[in-house]
């Protein structure tokens, strides 16, 4: 044959001939190899080698053919390539100038037997021989030239058969090669040698060592030997039947790492665990928005009137309910009352297209419509009876609040979620109460042994996630606390309302006598009081040190009591009230509270006293008469040493000794107060350290303390400190619904605390004033010191001095009149009353009325918490001491660059990251962040919320999905329901009891998605097929590698492309469309959508644009169009999303005239705008979103806008004037309105010496 026909012959064979395929990888491929080759030697299993031999009889079936067929096999299973090209030696005995090395190119389908496999590899083998003269340098360069790349490889898997004459079965050896020959091997990722000697043989398999290690390689021989093994002993079965996995991997990839079984109710639904909870924690506050709050009884209460109303419109077991709520309590209570009554809710994001909803609806059918009056404007027309929640009208206060009767079973609906389907319609997912029973008791696995805390809750209900925010934690005793929609910023106006009225916080504090505490319980009012606090919106609790005298007995170091403290909170700051500093040592101060600080996230602070009772002094007689002197230099070497510096102090003999601080302390500087008994001249000296103030009503009026604030803020502003200081007030507490009632129970017990501090009293306005005795009308005036009054004349002092402090020096009564000792007190310069319940009034006592405490605490900042209106994720966060948070990988990107969360952050107990792919980058950033634990999340809404996890340890460059939750089964499968070997690729299936119902009327597509398992001997069983890839690691985890089809994940939504294709193909103008989402910029992605419009029309991307928005939500808007005059395609026919060019600019707008900014505030935002979306220009009339921004680029824009310009811009300016012009005005009108009200009392922070 010539050598132009074999050139001919090569070309046609190996034309169109894409990337060959080769093993998975799973490292990067370096740009340049270093050719770092390993070996794996292993001998064939005999029974492997007896077929080869009986199937060697056959001249048509050689062993190399058989080989051939089954490495093509197993890389067809592992690849899905039906396009396989590999090297292959064809006769060693050759000629010395021929290296006989060739490319056999196979069409492989998994349909085909092995039989007929092997029959056109000896075809394609006989082809290959009669062509082989040609050389292989040749093909490669003439391809190159037909291709217009030289860098594409013919193969990357070459197979060399020593002792083997390909085509006859004769032998040879390696002693014949042409000249390169290794060199072309050396190029391949793997070489497969098959030696046969004697009666054996046995494998070499040479393989790229920058690539593979040696397990992958032994895997990999392993399957190849079961296959051959399946080939010879059914060789008319199909390739895809075949088995590839050995007995011991499907043993672990089938049953051991799906081996989840956990028990959880079969019985019970939904409201059944809820009331459960209600059972075990009535008055425990369950969820909280705004400045609102329901305690889990009256969230119950709640919930119970709206399902019994509900029942009498007809609501019952697998009747849809539309639920259309923005984020409140009522969305809370809506979702109870639903489930309650039997029936399934549909949530409808009030922010969703009227046309979008209006198909929800009808789809649904759902009977009644859950909404609020302000929402039920933009709502559209429907068959639906319509319910509203926030209004008195619906007479939901008349109905009962008693539990109601289940009548929904396991089976029957919870809710239907819409997600985005293929055919340009969502598709309803129809969720049962055992799938979501089932998820409760995994997610208890996962992370219920940490106990409740408090969940910041973030995502809207018509992401499923909501189901663990919502329903899960009120399941397990958390409180929820709801963010609204726009949490990023305050609004601006709230701070004129700040210089008007301030909030007032409100703490625990403990100050016990002696003989005030039983003692088989000492501790007790303690840790239930912290626990009360923690849980109900208090900011602190406060203990004291040790005095020798009465005062203080139970608290011998306020170190001690405050780490107790931190063991049995999450969000109470723990303060000591107060560290005699010149008694202690400050090394041992600051290394004691660095501790405190560590157990609870850092939360610690302390007030510095120089010491009033002598007593004391006998830990430190030395310091007593400098006293003062001491505490002010021992304030400052503990504030140095919290700073982390190594300081010289005096040794035993004199000489320094190097001192830090271990460990170090979470809060960079430490809150610090000084105690002032009234002494103006401590409030001064602590206004000018710039130092907290802890004072008390003892011996002096409401008036008396005013001056005293206004001395202090004097002295703190005169020497420079920023904002204005901290006011805290120890202040006598014991509230109850009756006067009476509470006078009678706190008379004698603090009257005797009043006996044990009656030195104190002749300072006070009525302690030593005129005192009428009880004997008679007779009148003494008490000038005496009270030791040496009478008994009669100190009960009749004590009786005095009792009325006075009850009535104008302590906050005892009713929560009316104690509302009214609050506002004295906030006049007057106080910023947090201390209360000191622990004076003696029985425990029990004393924690039943901590209720009534937390009403004063909530009537006392319900408008001046609204009126603030600081609900941001970092405020609310901080106010509620978050422990959980759940959030998106773009959310979380977003938060973790912003200073304002680190700290929140990094207290989270847990922090659930999930719906969609979590980047290597993010996870070392939150890992330095979040000292608690990261969990990944897997799972889609077919299968119940989450269905896999993985708490994140060492990231070694994947951050894997995890493994199975309870009673789930995943499985990876080729495209013939194959498990596929670890390290593969394969499609992930999900089984088991989070397996949900199917799509609301839609058979074919439930058919279509959810299949008969055909893995596990259960009826009945079904798996839902995800679309997802993904692979088995060494381990069991799972590392997610993408989708096998056009959907994608877009800020945690699930988006079907072919959804906004086929609703943008029906504009008029529009021939043909392709959607893609793209990665330009890491870390931020963007729909793009490809048009080529129809002859004549206008290519006007904002009237397309307008054309969707009418139809999707706003998160499935192409962030830009492009216009073509035709789509790429392949080779094939079909669209090739690979070869769509990169968008230049975001063309929006590119039918209108550019207007450059004119302002230097439209530059300023211009330029914020430009870094944000990656732009090269933009205008002064061009639209954020229709530019490609949308919800979380918009809060990013917020933040920059404040650190910008100073100004606090409220989200919803950039929704109504989303120009830069506009946004340029709105910003100048807040930057005037901030400085014509100027000054504004600054926000209050914990101030550190």
């Amino acid at each position: 044959m010539t050598s132009e026909l074999q050139k001919a012959y090569w070309l046609r064979r190996l034309s169109g001939l894409a990337t060959p395929v080769t093993l998975p990888i799973h490292r990067e491929r370096p740009p340049v190899p270093a050719f770092l080759r390993q070996s794996v030697a292993r001998t064939v299993p005999s029974h492997v080698h007896d077929q080869l031999r009986r199937q060697s009889a056959d001249p048509a079936v050689t062993p190399a053919i058989l080989l051939l067929a089954a490495l093509n096999a197993v890389l067809h299973r592992y690849t899905g390539a039906d396009d396989i090209s590999l090297g292959t030696v064809l006769d060693h005995a050759g000629p010395p100038d021929r290296s006989n090395l060739v490319v056999l190119r196979m069409a492989v389908s998994g349909e085909q037997s092995a039989e007929e496999l092997a029959r056109q590899i000896s075809v394609a083998l006989a082809e290959a021989k009669a062509n082989a003269e040609y050389p292989l340098s040749d093909i490669r360069e003439a391809l190159a030239l037909e291709r217009g790349d030289a860098d594409v490889p013919l193969f990357l898997i070459a197979v060399d058969f020593l002792q083997a004459n390909v085509a006859s079965g004769g032998e040879g050896d390696r002693n014949h090669r042409a000249a390169g020959f290794d060199d072309e091997l050396a190029r391949c990722d793997v070489v497969i040698r098959l030696r046969q000697e004697g009666g054996g043989a046995a494998w070499e398999c040479d393989y790229d060592a920058e690539l593979f290690d040696a397990s992958t390689i032994e895997h990999f021989l392993g399957h190849i030997e079961v296959l051959l093994t399946g080939m010879a002993t059914q060789p008319g079965r199909s390739v895809a039947a075949l088995p590839m996995l050995t007995i011991v991997e499907q043993q672990r990839v089938l049953v051991e790492w799906n081996n989840t079984r956990a028990d959880f109710p079969q019985d019970a639904g939904i409201p059944s665990a809820f009331e459960a909870q209600v059972e075990r924690t009535p008055d425990a506050v369950a969820v909280i928005f705004r400045n609102q709050r329901l305690t889990y009884r009256q969230l119950n209460a709640r919930a119970n009137q709206l399902a019994h109303r509900l029942r009498q419109l007809g609501i019952g077991p697998d009747a849809l309910v539309g639920i259309s709520v923005e984020r409140s309590l009522e969305l809370v209570i809506g979702l109870l009352g639903i489930l309650k009554s039997g029936g399934a809710y549909v949530p409808l994001d009030p922010g969703y297209p009227r046309e979008r909803l209006a198909f929800m609806l009808q789809d649904s059918q759902a009977r009644v419509l859950l909404t609020q009056q302000r929402v039920l404007p933009d709502l559209p027309q429907s068959a639906a009876a319509v319910l509203c929640l926030d209004g008195a009208a619906a007479g939901l206060q008349d109905e009962p609040q008693a539990n109601l009767l289940p009548t929904a079973a396991p089976d029957h609906l919870a809710y239907v979620i819409y997600t985005s389907g293929s055919t340009g319609r969502p598709k309803g997912v129809m969720v049962c109460h055992r799938n979501v029973m089932n998820f409760f008791a995994a997610m208890d696995r996962v992370i219920g042994g940490d106990g409740p805390g408090v969940w910041l809750a973030v995502t809207s209900i018509s992401f499923d996630i909501s189901v663990l925010e919502l329903l899960w934690t009120l399941a397990r005793g958390f409180t929820v606390v709801i963010c609204q929609d726009d949490f990023r910023r305050p609004d601006p106006a709230a701070a004129t309302v700040r210089a008007a009225k301030k909030k007032i916080a409100f703490s625990l504090l403990y100050f016990a006598s002696a003989t005030a505490r039983d003692a088989a319980n000492r501790y007790r009012l303690l840790l239930e009081g912290a626990k009360f606090a923690d849980q109900h919106g208090f900011e602190a609790v406060w203990t004291p040190e040790r005095h020798f005298h009465a005062f203080g007995g139970l608290y011998p170091n306020p170190s001690v009591t405050s780490a107790a403290v931190a063991t049995v909170t999450e969000r109470v700051h723990l303060r000591a009230g107060s560290v005699v500093l010149p008694l202690q040592h400050p090394v041992r101060v600051a290394e004691e509270w660095s501790v405190v600080d560590n157990l609870s996230r850092g939360r610690a602070g302390i007030s510095f006293a120089s010491g009033w009772q002598i007593n004391d002094f006998v830990l430190a007689p030395q310091n007593y008469a400098a006293r003062k002197e001491v505490m002010l230099r021992d304030v400052e070497t503990v504030r140095r040493l919290w700073r982390g510096e190594t300081l010289a102090l005096p040794g035993v003999d004199g000489q320094p000794v190097s001192v830090k601080i271990w460990p170090p302390p979470v809060q960079p500087e430490l809150p610090i107060w000084l105690t002032a008994t009234g002494n103006p001249e401590t409030c001064r000296l602590a206004g000018e350290l710039g130092a907290n103030l802890l004072t008390h009503l003892v011996g002096q009026r409401i008036e008396d303390l005013a001056e005293k604030i206004q001395l202090y803020r004097t002295a703190w502003r005169q020497r420079g400190h920023a904002g204005e200081g901290r006011v805290t007030l120890m202040l006598h507490t014991f509230v109850g619904p009756d006067l009476d009632a509470v006078r009678e129970t706190v008379r004698e017990p603090f009257t005797n605390y009043l006996r044990t501090s009656v030195d104190l009293l002749k300072h006070s306005p009525w302690g030593f004033a005129t005192a009428r005795l009880a004997a008679g009308a007779q009148v003494k005036k008490l000038s005496a010191a009270p030791t040496n009054l009478s008994e009669e004349e100190m009960s009749a002092l004590l009786a005095h001095a009792f009325e006075g402090y009850f009535k104008s020096s302590s906050l005892f009564g009713t929560p009316e009149i104690c509302l009214q000792m609050v506002e004295r007190l906030r006049e007057s310069g106080v910023d947090e009353i201390a209360c000191l319940i622990d004076f003696g009034v029985d425990a029990q006592v004393v924690l039943d009325n901590l209720r009534f405490l937390d009403e004063v605490r909530q009537r006392s900042n319900e408008e001046t918490d609204e009126a603030q209106a600081d609900f941001s994720l970092a405020a609310l966060a901080a106010r509620y001491g978050a422990t959980h948070f759940q959030c998106t990988p773009s959310l979380a990107a977003m938060l973790a660059a912003q200073p304002e969360n680190h700290a929140w952050l990094g207290r989270l107990r847990r922090l659930l990251i999930g719906g969609e792919a979590f980047p290597v980058a993010l996870a070392n950033q939150l890992k330095q962040q979040v000292r608690g634990t990261i969990h990944n999340m897997y799972g889609p809404t077919e299968t119940t919320v989450w269905s896999a996890t993985e708490p994140l340890g060492d990231i070694n460059g994947v951050v894997p999905i995890g493994r199975p939750i309870a009673n789930t089964q995943i499985y990876l499968l080729d495209a013939h329901l194959q498990p596929v070997p670890v390290g593969v690729p394969g499609e992930l299936y999900i089984g088991g009891a989070g397996v949900v119902r199917g799509y609301l009327n839609r058979p074919e597509l439930t058919a279509e998605k959810f299949l008969l398992d055909p893995l596990r001997p259960v009826a009945g069983a079904r798996l839902y097929r995800t679309g997802d890839l993904a692979r088995y690691r060494n381990d069991g985890s799972l590392q997610f590698l993408g989708r096998m089809d056009h959907q994608v994940k877009i800020r945690g939504h699930r988006v079907e492309l072919a959804e906004i294709e086929s609703v943008l193909g029906q504009h008029a103008s529009v021939r043909q469309c392709a959607v893609v989402v793209r990665e330009d910029t890491p870390g931020t992605q963007r729909l793009i959508a490809y048009v080529v419009p129809r002859p004549g029309a206008l290519r006007d991307a904002k009237m397309l644009r307008a054309f969707l928005q009418a139809s999707l939500p706003e998160y499935m808007l192409p962030g830009a169009f492009v216009f073509l005059d035709r789509l790429p395609q392949t080779p094939n026919g079909k669209i090739d999303r690979r070869a769509l060019p990169v968008p230049q600019l975001a063309p929006v707008a590119e039918s209108d005239r550019f207007l450059a900014p004119r302002t230097a505030a439209e530059l300023a935002v211009a330029e914020i705008w430009t870094e944000l979306l990656g732009l090269h220009r933009v205008g002064a009339e061009d639209n954020f979103f229709e530019l490609g921004g949308h919800s979380l680029l918009a809060m990013q824009l917020v933040s920059r806008i404040h650190d910008r310009f100073q100004v606090n811009l409220p989200l919803k300016n950039l929704f109504e004037r989303p120009t830069v012009a506009g946004l340029a005005e709105a910003i100048e009108a807040l930057a005037w309105t901030d400085r014509s009200t100027a000054p504004v009392v600054g926000t209050r922070e914990e101030v550190v010496l």
